[in-house]
């Protein structure tokens, strides 16, 4: 390339920065109307002999062209027009037209859409991204280790009987009053990217930078955000970079280009673009796609005020083969890895942003600084913990509960190193198993007579979260014993609350000692822990702390079988005055479903050491802290 060209190539990339410091930092590539008039539109397509956008401004004529840049890129700066300006600033429609190297033409959406009209492989809409007031300046994300996560899915949080369709995020504002109440200080989103249709789990994301259309769109979301911010409420987006689609997907065979009948310059097109859901793995080989997940990561966390992306599949990104369920015979992905490292590294950019893997290996380098190694994630969901402390749960006979998995679960298995254990989410329920069966239903097959057993042991399930070392999350529904499966096509339904306001208060306390709100149980948010077991009589005990003393230490005793234990044993760790703080089978949790044996409660207070008589309801749990000295 001469000099002359290059210096007009670099001239033209500086306008660009220009541009976007002289409106506000912008993240993606695409159409951008621009705050002072005008348009800018940058477009990756190496296949292309021509590229230009149509729209309702030039009567659908793809009469604006973009000028190559001679690496792949081209590009177009509209300059300000009234008539056009008021059209854009409306949200007019446009599409980019293509004209492939064999002189194919072709329609597509803009795959760096803010917004989309609904149909398939429809129209994008022009969206400013600073059409939009915040009122969150002075919002900043609670602690890490005193966040509790409440899953939900919106288009079925906030829907009613009788609805069909999708409920939108507006609609889901008031609901957040539920959430202050419950306790919960973060909400995680299963993806709201624009996906094909209007009904689904959101795992299908065909434009990654658009908000799905049947939640509300972009200010809808912006909205719900910065209500939640005022509520006191971090918001964590789920995000699918393993795959994409595969349908309505603009991206596919974008300029044209592709080999073996697969998806060309966005994505693999050997062996390595095949996953469970689709053969659309994004090339993670190649610097304009990084670029792309990159830049989508960078819009949610800081144009949409996002506070963490919970990263979907990360499995599927470092590895490629194998099965969904048994990922020992996948293959390493050393672009996978490196996608990762630059997609961490860029959140951490931004300040107090939190970045989660699910990753469900029990890989312990996922948590660990890209300067060491690792892949740099603040957190990952610990499959080791939720897969045998469901499955011991369910088991249908007492005698096949084995205390020492749940011992393993709670340490944490391979997930070892200083803060390891805090730097794992844990669950029972999330959507992949509450949309095949939930707790409930699994553990009270006999129906309403055994309905004190499901309440019981989903109570013991929820205790064993809060209580164990790692950021607890619960799915929706779950903190009022909802039993039908998550689908999202069916309302959640909170008639169920009113029925079971015991499993409601139940959780409201067990997530007020999770996040030391009497100033009585801090060791739950440290990294102190040790397991001890009875496995005769399925007794777990945990004591928690963070530097120990009053205020501090906590023991919390699980019984994990039907029968009352009148005189257990306990051990606890050191002779000290011990106040109960819960107690599971306290009547205030009682259901008006639910049918109770007459039971007396435990102890108010004892004075503890090891070697400790107790009584212990039938699947209970009791827990007991160390209260601080009264302030005179």
């Amino acid at each position: 390339m001469c000099a002359i060209a290059m210096l007009l190539k670099l001239c033209t990339r500086l306008l660009i920065f220009e541009a976007i410091a002289a409106f506000g930092a912008r993240h993606g590539e695409g159409f951008h109307a621009l705050a002072g008039g005008g348009a800018e539109v940058r477009i990756y397509a190496p296949h292309a002999q021509q590229v230009s956008v149509a729209a309702s401004w030039n009567s659908w004529m793809p009469t604006d062209h973009l000028q190559s840049q001679g690496d792949g890129w081209w590009m177009l700066r509209l300059s300000a027009h009234p008539t056009r300006d008021y059209l854009l600033r409306r949200g007019a429609a446009y599409k980019i037209h293509i004209v492939s190297e064999d002189g194919e033409a072709y329609w597509r959406p803009d795959p760096w859409s803010r917004k989309q009209d609904g149909e398939t492989l429809g129209n994008s809409i022009v969206y400013p991204d600073d059409s939009f007031e915040w009122s969150d300046a002075d919002w900043s994300m609670p602690d890490w280790q005193n966040l509790v996560i409440y899953e939900l899915h919106v288009g079925t949080f906030c829907g009613h009987e009788g609805w069909s369709g999708s409920a939108t995020l507006d609609m889901c504002i008031p609901k957040l009053d539920h959430l202050t109440e419950l306790g919960v200080n973060a909400v995680e989103l299963m993806p709201v990217a624009e996906f094909d249709g209007e009904v689904g789990w959101g795992y299908t994301t065909a434009y990654p930078f658009a908000v799905e259309h049947a939640y509300g769109g972009p200010d809808a979301f912006k909205r719900f955000v910065d209500a939640c911010h005022k509520a006191g409420i971090a918001v964590i987006m789920d995000v699918v970079y393993n795959h994409l689609g595969p349908m309505d997907l603009p991206l596919w065979r974008f300029d044209g280009w592709f080999e073996n009948d697969l998806g060309g310059i966005y994505f693999y097109n050997d062996e390595r673009a095949e996953t469970p859901w689709a053969h659309t793995r994004p090339n993670y080989g190649l610097q304009h796609v990084r670029s792309y997940i990159r830049d989508n990561a960078l819009f949610w966390l800081d144009t949409m005020h996002c506070d963490g992306l919970r990263v979907d599949g990360v499995s599927f990104i470092r590895l490629w083969g194998g099965s969904e369920t048994n990922r020992s015979s996948a293959t390493f992905n050393p672009d996978g890895e490196l996608m990762l490292k630059e997609l961490t590294e860029a959140a951490h950019g931004l300040q107090g942003k939190m970045m989660i893997a699910e990753d469900l290996q029990g890989n312990a380098t996922l948590t660990q600084q890209v300067s060491m190694g690792g892949l740099g994630f603040d957190s990952q969901w610990d499959g080791g913990f939720h897969w045998p402390v469901f499955h011991v749960l369910a088991k249908a006979k007492d005698k096949d509960r084995r205390m020492e998995r749940l011992k393993a679960a709670i340490l944490g298995g391979s997930l070892q190193g200083p803060g390891s254990l805090l730097r794992r989410v844990i669950y029972i329920e999330s959507h992949d198993e509450a949309g095949r069966q939930r707790l409930p239903a699994v553990v009270s097959p006999r129906g309403r007579e055994d309905s004190w057993v499901a309440a019981r042991l989903a109570a013991l399930g929820s205790a064993l979260v809060m209580v164990s070392p790692g950021i607890p999350m619960l799915f929706q529904g779950q903190d009022f014993l909802v039993e039908n499966p998550f689908s999202a096509g069916t309302p959640l339904d909170w008639a169920m609350k009113t029925t079971h306001t015991g499993t409601f208060s139940l959780h409201k306390d067990l997530i007020g000692l999770r996040r030391n709100l009497l100033n009585t149980s801090k060791g739950l948010q440290g990294e102190g822990v040790n397991v001890t077991i009875d496995e005769d009589n399925k007794v777990l005990m945990i004591h928690r702390w963070h530097v120990g003393g009053p205020g501090d230490d906590v023991v919390a005793v699980f019984n994990f079988q039907r029968r009352f234990l009148s005189h257990q044993e306990v051990d606890f760790p050191f002779q000290a005055e011990w106040s109960l703080a819960f107690n599971s089978a306290d009547a205030r949790y009682h259901n008006s479903a639910t049918v109770f044996h007459q039971e007396t409660e435990s102890s108010e207070s004892l004075r503890a050491s090891a070697g400790t008589n107790m009584f212990l309801h039938p699947y209970s749990c009791v827990i007991y802290t160390r209260r601080p000295p009264l302030l005179i």
